[in-house]
Protein backbone atom coordinates (compact mmCIF):
# COMPACT_ATOMS: atom_id res chain seq x y z
CA UNK A 1 0.00 0.00 0.00
CA UNK A 2 2.77 2.60 0.63
CA UNK A 3 4.89 2.14 -2.69
CA UNK A 4 2.42 4.38 -4.89
CA UNK A 5 2.80 7.10 -2.33
CA UNK A 6 5.94 6.52 -1.59
CA UNK A 7 6.69 6.94 -5.80
CA UNK A 8 4.73 9.41 -5.86
CA UNK A 9 6.63 11.33 -3.37
CA UNK A 10 10.18 10.28 -4.87
CA UNK A 11 8.63 11.42 -8.17
CA UNK A 12 8.01 15.02 -6.85
CA UNK A 13 10.49 15.77 -4.04
CA UNK A 14 13.61 13.88 -5.02
CA UNK A 15 16.92 15.94 -5.86
CA UNK A 16 18.32 16.12 -8.83
CA UNK A 17 21.62 13.80 -7.45
CA UNK A 18 18.81 10.97 -7.06
CA UNK A 19 17.94 11.07 -10.51
CA UNK A 20 21.53 10.92 -11.82
CA UNK A 21 22.38 7.79 -9.82
CA UNK A 22 19.13 6.07 -10.82
CA UNK A 23 19.74 6.86 -14.12
CA UNK A 24 16.54 8.16 -15.05
CA UNK A 25 14.43 11.51 -14.75
CA UNK A 26 11.67 12.52 -13.19
CA UNK A 27 10.32 13.40 -16.71
CA UNK A 28 9.75 9.18 -16.97
CA UNK A 29 7.21 8.97 -14.41
CA UNK A 30 4.92 11.32 -15.41
CA UNK A 31 1.96 8.84 -16.77
CA UNK A 32 1.94 8.40 -12.31
CA UNK A 33 -0.16 10.76 -10.45
CA UNK A 34 -2.47 10.42 -7.06
CA UNK A 35 -5.64 10.61 -9.14
CA UNK A 36 -4.47 7.49 -11.33
CA UNK A 37 -3.53 5.79 -8.05
CA UNK A 38 -6.34 6.41 -6.61
CA UNK A 39 -9.09 5.73 -9.26
CA UNK A 40 -7.10 3.20 -11.12
CA UNK A 41 -5.64 0.80 -8.18
CA UNK A 42 -7.23 1.62 -4.64
CA UNK A 43 -11.21 1.82 -5.73
CA UNK A 44 -10.85 -1.22 -7.84
CA UNK A 45 -8.87 -3.58 -5.43
CA UNK A 46 -11.10 -2.17 -2.15
CA UNK A 47 -14.66 -2.69 -4.42
CA UNK A 48 -12.49 -6.63 -5.59
CA UNK A 49 -11.59 -7.04 -1.86
CA UNK A 50 -14.98 -6.14 -0.51
CA UNK A 51 -16.99 -7.94 -3.00
CA UNK A 52 -14.64 -11.14 -3.10
CA UNK A 53 -14.37 -11.45 0.77
CA UNK A 54 -18.03 -11.28 1.07
CA UNK A 55 -19.00 -13.87 -1.66
CA UNK A 56 -16.00 -16.15 0.19
CA UNK A 57 -17.27 -15.64 3.65
CA UNK A 58 -20.99 -16.42 2.41
CA UNK A 59 -19.84 -19.59 0.47
CA UNK A 60 -18.16 -20.84 3.20
CA UNK A 61 -20.68 -19.68 5.98
CA UNK A 62 -23.18 -21.07 3.42
CA UNK A 63 -21.26 -24.70 3.38
CA UNK A 64 -20.62 -25.19 7.07
CA UNK A 65 -24.66 -24.58 8.03
CA UNK A 66 -26.30 -26.57 5.19
CA UNK A 67 -24.55 -29.54 6.11
CA UNK A 68 -26.63 -32.13 8.07
CA UNK A 69 -25.42 -32.28 11.33
CA UNK A 70 -23.39 -35.74 12.47
CA UNK A 71 -25.28 -38.64 13.49
CA UNK A 72 -28.52 -38.26 11.39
Amino acid sequence: MYFLPMGLLIRDHAREGFWAQAGVSAADFQDLSWSDALVGNLLPVTAGDIIGGSVMVGLVYWTVYLRAPAGR
